[in-house]
């Protein structure tokens, strides 16, 4: 019988068979499990993967070359697009932190109000992945927001405690006040309450929802 090629369907299972010993596998194993437990460098891999491509090409000669399909398949992996960059403090306020929220909104669009910190940024990207969730859930309605980053001295200036988590002022520390256009604030404020588990002001009576995130993540409610 002749050789066959790896990538045609015409091969026989019984040309794939490989021999140990004059013992044939009872159970192949797959390529797929071979490489997710490869550890580079691990020396009785390293002699695995050349007696397994000594194997191969005694079957197939031509199975490993670079024109056969499962290279070009395989060689696409470094041509598909880098992971999306991560946006940082200075990025315009266009830059989208989600699909629908921008760095912008959680500046109010006030150069004042611009995160310095990349933990800020990454904690308002928390923040905004929930806001998906609660505009999803109300119908994808426009999400409002009212207040996001406070540095000092205007948290001060608006009468902000002095330990707001909308000052951004450590790593998964923040907040965000929000309302729905259109949608009752209290069945917001009510889904809010059952979905997110950390820290939410009841600031419904006011018009909007608070959400944030306060050192160590303790899940925290409070009346306004």
């Amino acid at each position: 019988m002749k050789p066959c090629r790896l990538a045609t369907a015409s091969c026989s299972a019984a040309q794939w068979k490989l021999k140990h010993r004059g013992n044939v596998t009872k159970a192949p194993v797959k390529l797929s499990d071979l490489f997710r437990y490869y550890h580079h460098g691990t020396p009785h891999q390293m002699a695995a993967i050349v007696e397994l491509e000594a194997a191969l090409l005694k079957i197939a000669p031509d199975a490993l070359n670079r024109d056969q399909p499962w290279f070009k398949t395989w060689s696409q992996a470094g041509k598909q697009q880098d992971p999306p960059r991560k946006p940082k403090p200075s990025d315009p306020f266009s830059t989208r932190l989600t699909e629908n929220f921008t760095l912008g909104e959680f500046a109010l669009g006030q150069p004042a109000r611009r995160f310095v910190a990349q933990h800020q940024v990454d904690t308002a990207i928390e923040l905004a992945a929930f806001l998906e969730k609660v505009r999803t859930a109300f119908g994808g309605k426009r999400v409002t927001i009212t207040s996001g980053y406070r540095p000092a001295a205007i948290n001060r200036q608006v009468g902000g405690a002095s330990a707001s988590e909308h000052l951004y002022d450590a790593p998964n520390v923040g907040a965000v006040d929000f309302y729905i256009d259109g949608a009752d604030i209290n069945k917001v404020q009510a889904w809010c309450d059952r979905e997110w588990p950390y820290s939410l002001g009841y600031g419904a009576p006011k018009g909007f929802v608070h959400l944030g995130i306060r050192q160590g993540r303790p899940r925290v409610r409070w009346d306004y």
